[in-house]
């Protein structure tokens, strides 16, 4: 059914999932698809308010990571070192 999906109706190219779509071929996961997360888990058992409480890497509203500021901007050197160029659209 995923590749039925993912060819016919998505329109993708589904070389490159071939090993995700023939281990789904062996039957879906026990889990059904739906994954409690260890995360989430955590801000459970640690009665945390929120999930950003206990989360490894939480990042904030417009998705940068405080921690190591990510994504940050690139000097021009380094983009040049590997041979990198930007376009302006």
């Amino acid at each position: 059914m995923q590749r039925f999906v993912l060819h016919n109706i998505l329109k993708e190219d589904c070389s490159q999932l071939a090993h995700l779509l023939e281990a789904l071929d062996s039957g879906c996961p026990p889990h059904g698809g739906i994954a409690l997360g260890l995360d989430r888990l955590m801000a459970i058992m640690c009665g945390a308010n929120s999930i950003r409480d206990v989360i490894a890497f939480p990042k904030i509203s417009d998705g940068k990571d405080p921690l190591s500021n990510a994504p940050s901007s690139v000097l021009p050197s380094e983009l040049e070192h590997y041979h990198i160029q930007l376009r302006n659209e």
